[in-house]
């Protein structure tokens, strides 16, 4: 038999994913009235003013659009890269990435059949859960509810449980 997998207790493992819940991916884009990217700009420029003001970075790509995602390594590096306003002389704009800084999972409960979701989303607020949809499925051409429910998390890391009132719920990806 292989060695017993210590979990830490309670709400101890949720309530750290919470503490370093923190937009971890931003995209920045070029502000100028004719549509200007980042293809014509040096790598080095980039690099040099985004470490100036933020320090050293994850990483830097170029996306196909044209603008910068920056994926940053901590929670003061997510606040300094916000600020940013120009780099040398190019005035840029920052905002954090609309789905990279999220993760999704499934819970399955019964007893959350007939609680509206809007209660559901309100009592799990507080274990970083943003949104819920239930899933449907369609049978004789009608729409049926089911037990499961998918939450959307205000964190790229996906929990391994939530607790909705006294049940512990696991979260499938």
């Amino acid at each position: 038999m292989g060695k017993k997998k210590l979990r830490p207790f309670s709400g101890q493992q949720n309530a750290s994913i919470l503490s370093n819940s923190y937009p971890r991916f931003f995209i920045v884009k070029r502000v100028s009235p004719n549509k200007d990217t980042f293809h014509g700009v040096s790598p080095f420029l980039v690099e040099k003013s985004i470490s100036d003001t933020v320090g050293e970075v994850k990483s830097i790509k170029k996306l196909r659009s044209g603008d910068l995602l920056v994926e940053v390594a901590s929670s003061k590096q997510s606040q300094q890269i916000l600020k940013l306003k120009s780099m040398s002389s190019i005035p840029v704009s920052v905002s954090p990435h609309e789905t990279l800084n999220t993760s999704k999972g499934v819970i399955t409960c019964g007893e959350l059949f007939n609680v509206p979701l809007d209660e559901i989303t309100e009592k799990l607020q507080s274990q970083g859960v943003s949104h819920v949809r239930r899933i449907t499925i369609r049978r004789d051409g009608q729409l049926l509810n089911t037990k499961h429910l998918v939450l959307t998390f205000s964190s790229h890391v996906l929990p391994e449980y939530v607790k909705a009132g006294y049940m512990r719920l696991s979260v499938r990806p």
